[in-house]
């Protein structure tokens, strides 16, 4: 069966590349004909308003000749009224002709018919637009155009025709001109012939002046008074030499039509050109190739839809044939790759496939190994049916829970495996956590909700192992860590083997640091939007004898987790005020103190009261405190924190919302916190100034800030551009490098004095 579904589809591939071929080759068939077609009617276009001018212009050379016999055999004639009125009536019957002129070889008008006022004519061989060709009839035998112009006594845009008149010696007696009306001269011809205004038109001369473009509109003036550029006469003659070949100079001085294929800018043309020797001017006719392009779309689309259909036909006929012996592979294979109780691939899978998680081009991805919590007490107590039906929910909401391009299994019993492609250990346990609430959240079976719990082991590919079995042994291991402490999940340690020695050393040298006084503060101000010295931020810093200068983003969460954390903010709380105190009544110098709030300390049930205390023991005015209290804190537990903000407050104590703008937190929730000032996140800051949306980020939270009445703070500013920029966005107030680093009490004092003496001045 196999092989006669592959011999089945063979034979399918082979009449669709038939059919194929012939689609192809009765389309370019059909464009052939189409573009043979379009070139075949142009040029015959062409050929017609080649020889229609021939015939008119001839005409008129004709009497352009009998006019200047009679002004040669007769001076007297340009004088004689009722001869004048015999020309003027003559002129009748040719429209397009506005006057007759007579001039003289020196280039001026001495008469013109219709009793046209001559001395207002300008003389020939002063305008640039007359003088080539004026110089050009004086020194030929026979009817010359001149450029077109506009004449602007006329005002309208004229073609002249010019004979001289000649003695019998061969002296220029006098050059009999003609003014043609543009439009009702080539414009007519060409709109007689080509009604249905399907070409574009242009006329040139051989000097690369255009003579008549059709839809000049507009342009006239650039179009008639400019000669064609020179890219565009090598791009014609490069086209002429690419399409036939190596006789450019015969073709185009050919009297014959000739076409080719033209790209100008943005567009190709389709054009037939056709020379006339007698007038040197060149014909061209052309037609956008998008418009025979769209000629051959209409027919084309009839054609493909005859193919669709004949191959759709087939496809079916083929399909129905194939789809019995697939569908019935496909549930052999998925019996084979799935559990039957849950849906989800199972182990089978897992060992059949693990080449497509494991291999060099693969990439790395993560293992979680999730085990339920007292799930056998649920088999135990309510039977397997009870265990089977929870197994099957939770199956469905582990499903949702994992991301897309993961790969769930049931390992056994109640234990599941979750393949991912991320990689980051952040992201690794919060998805690992967000599994563990979906596993936690209650069951309701047969009425009765049953509980279960989940802990998860993870395992990183190549780090904790190259192949499946090292891999679910590291998980493994892991999970069972997670087990002992329930409703957790850890990753392999291996790979965190050092960062968790130095949180460990961290924690034990932290516990006599206090002690030793080996943790102080410094201080770093800030500044107004006018210069001038507002306060500072108060920080802590910590300078081991055994791990060294330790950053603060580095033993503040360790005191965070270790319980330390109230010790070392009330630590910090006391230093800080003894510190301002001293200055206070040292240098007699009042000023605004920023202190950072942890989590732990926030929520300490007798923060409030120690602080005030504290303030009030100390002799220090809630008015010169602000509290700085991260965004994500607030959002976290609003119910809880907002009536210790109240009460702070209303000891005079300034609140602060530090690193806003990282976090969440809503506008609504913003209104409903008795906060005094906002402070922007340095990560702002760096992007800022060549970053766009950073810099409108920083406009909202100003905005925001204004809106409701807050202090805008910025914080990180190191440059002269940053603080240009947070200044016109209306930012009130600014620390960072580019005013200071942060400063013990003795060099805090300096900055201060120096400053007032400074604004002082």
């Amino acid at each position: 069966m196999a092989l006669l579904k592959k011999n089945l589809w063979s034979i399918f591939y082979l009449l669709t590349l038939l059919f194929t071929l012939y689609f192809a080759f009765v389309s370019y068939a059909q464009w052939q004909r189409i573009y043979a077609q379009a070139e075949s009617s142009q040029e015959n276009t062409v050929r017609l308003i080649a020889n229609a001018t021939q015939a008119l212009y001839r005409t008129n050379e004709v009497m352009l000749d009998i006019l200047g016999h009679r002004f040669l055999e007769d001076t007297a004639y340009q004088d004689n009224l009722s001869a004048m009125d015999t020309l003027n009536a003559a002129l009748e019957g040719s429209p397009a002709i506005i006057s007759i002129a007579l001039v003289d070889p020196l280039g001026n008008m001495l008469f013109a018919t219709n009793n046209l006022d001559v001395s207002r004519f300008p003389n020939l061989l002063e305008q640039p637009q007359t003088r080539d060709s004026f110089i050009e009839v004086m020194n030929s035998d026979s009817m010359l155009f001149g450029r077109t112009y506009f004449f602007e006594p006329f005002q309208d845009w004229i073609v002249p025709i010019r004979k001289a008149v000649r003695h019998p010696d061969g002296s220029v007696y006098r050059v009999i001109t003609a003014a043609l009306r543009l439009d009702d001269s080539f414009g007519h011809i060409i709109k007689h012939i080509d009604q249905d205004n399907r070409y574009i038109s242009l006329i040139v001369r051989e000097d690369m002046h255009v003579q008549y473009a059709s839809n000049s509109g507009d342009n006239g003036y650039q179009i008639y008074q400019t000669e064609l550029s020179s890219r565009k006469q090598d791009a014609i003659r490069t086209a002429i030499a690419q399409t036939h070949g190596d006789i450019l100079d015969n073709l185009w001085h050919a009297n014959t039509p000739i076409s080719f294929v033209y790209a100008s800018d943005n567009s190709q043309r389709l054009v037939s050109l056709q020379y006339n020797p007698d007038y040197k001017l060149w014909f061209l006719l052309m037609t956008e190739m998008e418009l025979l392009w769209k000629d051959f779309t209409k027919l084309l689309v009839t054609y493909f839809l005859i193919f669709l259909f004949v191959l759709g036909t087939l496809y079916f006929l083929f399909r129905t044939i194939a789809t019995a012996e697939a569908k019935r592979n496909a549930d052999l294979l998925y019996q084979a790759t799935h559990d039957q109780l849950t849906g989800l691939l199972n182990r089978s899978y897992l060992q059949n496939h693990v080449q497509q998680w494991i291999n060099p081009e693969a990439g790395p991805f993560s293992l979680l190994y999730i085990d339920l919590d007292n799930f056998k007490n649920i088999n135990d107590s309510f039977g397997h049916h009870h265990g089977d039906l929870l197994l099957q929910e939770l199956s469905q909401r582990l499903l949702l829970t994992a991301p897309e391009d993961g790969a769930l299994l049931r390992h056994g019993g109640d234990e599941f495996i979750l393949l991912v492609k991320e990689h980051d250990d952040n992201a690794l346990l919060a998805l690992a956590t967000k599994l563990i609430e979906t596993a936690s959240q209650p069951y309701l079976i047969y009425s009765m909700r049953l509980h279960v719990g989940a802990s998860v082991g993870i395992a990183k590919y190549p780090q904790h192992g190259e192949t499946l079995d090292d891999l679910l042994r590291a998980a493994d291991i892991a999970m069972y860590e997670s087990k002992r402490l329930k409703n957790r999940a850890h990753l392999f340690q291996n790979p965190m083997q050092d960062s968790y020695l130095r949180n460990l050393h961290i924690e034990q040298a932290l516990r006599g640091a206090l002690e030793n006084h080996e943790l102080y503060m410094v201080y770093q101000p800030q500044i107004t939007g006018n210069g001038t010295f507002y306060g500072v931020e108060a920080l802590v810093r910590w300078n081991s004898p055994v791990l060294g200068n330790v950053p603060p983003d580095a033993f503040i969460p360790v005191a965070e987790t270790s319980g330390q954390m109230p010790r070392l903010g009330r630590y910090i709380i006391e230093s800080v005020f003894r510190d301002i105190k001293k200055i206070q009544n040292t240098h007699q110098l009042m000023f605004y103190t920023s202190i950072n709030l942890s989590v732990r300390q926030l929520l300490e049930a007798d923060f409030a009261t120690y602080f005030i205390s504290r303030m009030q023991k100390e002799n220090i005015s809630g008015v010169w405190l602000t509290l700085e209290i991260t965004e994500s804190l607030l959002i976290e537990d609003i119910p809880s924190v907002l009536p210790l903000l109240h009460t702070l407050k209303s000891y005079g104590v300034q609140l602060s919302m530090d690193d806003f703008g990282t976090g969440y937190s809503s506008l609504s929730m913003l209104r409903m916190l008795p906060i005094d000032e906002l402070k922007i996140d340095k990560s702002f800051m760096d992007a800022a100034v060549a970053d766009r949306s950073a810099q409108q980020m920083v406009q909202s939270i100003v905005t925001i800030g204004k809106n409701l009445e807050m202090d805008v703070v910025a914080e990180g500013v190191e440059t002269r551009e940053q603080l240009e920029m947070l200044t016109h966005l209306g930012c009130d107030r600014f620390q960072g490098y580019y005013f200071a680093r942060p400063l013990d009490t003795e060099a805090l004092v300096q900055f201060i004095t120096e400053q007032q003496t400074f604004f002082d001045t």
